[in-house]
């Protein structure tokens, strides 16, 4: 529900170690409640920790890629692996993917050919092959390399079927289309997670601050033992406190329907009704629904709980029985006693209604009610039409001009309730009869059939007093006079029903705004203190913030797991390099270190291509493509294990 008032903060409870349940439309949801401003300091720490789930994870999908992609010692495979290794953070590295996967469709045929060139790579049958420097190949005894530390200076030879062996490659067409799709899907992957730490980032932040409610202090809780104070042999006195205690709760009701009128409005429903033959032209009625769940009174135990409320009311000519210029008299339902309503043009207060309940039958909460409006002969600025408010000239010597006529209609109207719990339905006094009704006993049994066997229209607009018709708002002290053409029975009505949905909606939460001084405690009749089951509802409050358990749990417990199988992968590969035998973590020291030293691959190319020849994106990057030109036809890039930090590195560049 939307429409609240800041309770007190004595009414509430909010802490880390009070869990309870928020109530919502697909059922209820682990949850505690915390000041607002600790909920915006821990969604900005929780917003962190996605980050840092995101990063870990990028790390340890970085980790795969290494040990566990085939380079098949093609420089274009080892370059990719540079730039995801030193790209920093999954958003640089889908750029750069786009960015390799733009090389491998521009790259053509006879370029890739030269680049297996400069590698050594000969696609030749197996036996013997010539080497770079002019010596055989003896498959049977490969002579091993002049410097183990040589970057790209390996030879491969193709198997039958074009298969990969050891040392051998397959035909520069297959390299490149493969990149191609190894490209795309290091790009998927990289652009996945990075809009996927972004969509989290929003996304779990707001699934982890689910609203503004908070569980009850069940000391706050207070309802009247109305049976002792409903008793009619005290003078009415009984009544009158029931009524002075639930008037602040009315007055509640219809003030956040002035302010929040079009929300409400999205929640009743009012139709005008046809009018019947043979009735005056300005005869009036309308329809009125509304539904009433368990989210909307904030019950922890049964949030799909659902009061299903339908009523009807129009104009009822037939009961004015007589009018004279003293007043007006009614007879409702064909009752033997009358009700005489005066005429009084000058009244010290806003116009009200009588409200007057019919006979209550039996098994059915198919309840009557009439509203007789008080209105004639009240002073009024305009002149109106409407049922409720239809003026004449006045006739005395004053400088208003219109009075309402005498003769205004009663409305007769009827409401009736049910309760529903999945596919089970009770009437209105029979909420305990449900199966599987969670809600506590004393509730279901005694508060709820009181409060809603009677049309809540009534037992409201009753409460209210002068602030009940619409039109009260439009009169002010201390002359009262009327606005009749602002002023309607539809408006009034409304008013009433869109009030009875909020004043039923905040059944349990106005328990712990009652004014109970001097008055018993139902809730602690017998008991002497308030059971924990009454505060199985929640109260709304700007003041709170409700955390979803759910996520405060989870978020870190994944941080946990994903950052332990970074470590556990991360030491496995130090103890125990994967398989293959060209993938970027071998023990082949050179393609090891050149991951911490792409600038040796940056030299190359400066070397090899103009600067005006280097896009914007791979000039921010060490590690770039390397374009082969006329007249280089191999490259070796040594390092000295014993060189010291600070030393030029020695790179060499062979001539063809």
């Amino acid at each position: 529900m939307s429409i609240y008032t800041n309770p007190p903060r004595s009414a509430y409870v909010t802490s880390f170690t009070k869990r309870f349940t928020m109530p919502t439309d697909s059922g209820g949801i682990p949850a505690v409640a915390v000041s607002t401003r600790s909920a915006s300091l821990i969604v900005s720490a929780y917003t962190i920790l996605i980050l840092l789930i995101f990063m870990v994870g990028w790390k340890l999908i970085l980790a795969v890629i290494m040990a566990y992609w085939p380079t098949l010692r093609d420089k274009n495979r080892h370059i990719a692996l540079v730039e995801l290794w030193n790209s920093g953070e999954s958003m640089n590295a889908a750029v750069l993917m786009f960015e390799f996967c733009k090389r491998m469709i521009l790259l053509r045929p006879a370029q890739d050919a030269e680049d297996n060139a400069e590698k050594g790579v000969q696609n030749t049958s197996p036996g013997n092959s010539p080497r770079p420097n002019g010596d055989t190949l003896d498959p049977d005894n490969p002579p091993k390399p002049d410097n183990q530390d040589t970057i790209s200076s390996s030879e491969g030879q193709l198997g039958e079927g074009g298969q990969i062996t050891r040392g051998r490659t397959e035909p520069a067409p297959n390299i490149r289309r493969s990149n191609l799709w190894w490209g795309i899907l290091f790009f998927f992957i990289a652009a996945s997670m990075s809009l996927g730490n972004i969509a989290a980032g929003i996304l779990i932040a707001g699934e982890l601050l689910m609203g503004s409610v908070a569980p009850p202090a069940k000391d706050s809780i207070f309802y009247p033992d109305f049976k002792q104070y409903s008793v009619k042999d005290d003078n009415g006195a009984g009544p009158a406190k029931l009524i002075s205690l639930r008037a602040p709760a009315a007055f509640r009701a219809i003030g956040a329907i002035e302010s929040s009128e079009v929300t409400v409005r999205r929640k009743v429903t009012l139709e005008p009704m046809q009018v019947p033959e043979g009735q005056k032209e300005q005869w009036k009625g309308r329809n009125y629904s509304y539904n009433v769940t368990g989210v909307d009174m904030g019950l922890q135990s049964d949030p799909k709980l659902v009061l299903r409320v339908q009523g009807s009311c129009h104009t009822e000519y037939s009961w004015l029985v007589n009018t004279t210029g003293e007043g007006d008299t009614y007879r409702l339902w064909d009752r033997t006693e009358t009700i005489f309503v005066k005429r009084q043009p000058v009244q010290d207060g806003p116009p009200t209604a009588d409200f007057v309940l019919g006979d209550i039958p039996d098994n059915s909460s198919n309840i009557s009610y009439a509203m007789i409006i008080k209105t004639a002969g009240r002073y009024s600025f305009t002149s109106g039409q409407d049922p409720w408010y239809a003026t004449e000239k006045n006739q005395v010597n004053v400088s208003i001009g219109y009075q309402i006529r005498s003769g205004r209609p009663a409305l007769s109207c009827w409401e009736s309730k049910k309760w529903h719990l999945g596919s089970h339905e009770a009437e209105a006094d029979q909420l305990g009869s449900l199966p599987g009704l969670k809600l506590y006993k004393l509730w279901a049994d005694d508060v709820f059939v009181y409060e809603f066997l009677m049309p809540r229209v009534v037992t409201l607009g009753s409460a209210a007093g002068f602030s009940a018709l619409k039109s009260a708002a439009l009169t002010s002290a201390p002359s009262y006079i009327l606005d009749a053409n602002g002023s309607g029975m539809e408006g009034d009505l409304e008013r009433l029903v869109l009030a009875s949905w909020v004043s039923s909606s905040n059944v349990l939460r106005e328990t712990t705004a009652y004014k109970g001084d001097g008055l018993v405690n139902l809730l602690r009749r017998g008991k002497g203190v308030v059971e924990d089951q009454a505060a199985e509802f929640v109260l709304q409050s700007g003041d709170v913030g409700t955390l979803s358990v759910r996520i405060l749990i989870s978020v870190p417990l994944i941080l946990v797991i994903l950052f332990l199988i970074e470590l556990c992968f991360s030491w496995v590969l130090t103890q125990k390099p994967p398989p293959q035998d060209d993938n970027i973590l071998e023990s082949d020291t050179p393609h090891a270190v050149s991951l911490l030293a792409p600038h040796l691959y940056h030299v190359l190319d400066k070397k090899r291509e103009s600067p005006a020849s280097r896009s914007h994106t791979a000039a921010t990057i060490p590690a770039t493509y390397s374009q082969p030109t006329g007249g280089l036809s191999r490259r070796t890039s040594r390092i000295n294990p014993d060189q010291k930090p600070g030393e030029q590195v020695d790179t060499k560049v062979t001539a063809g």
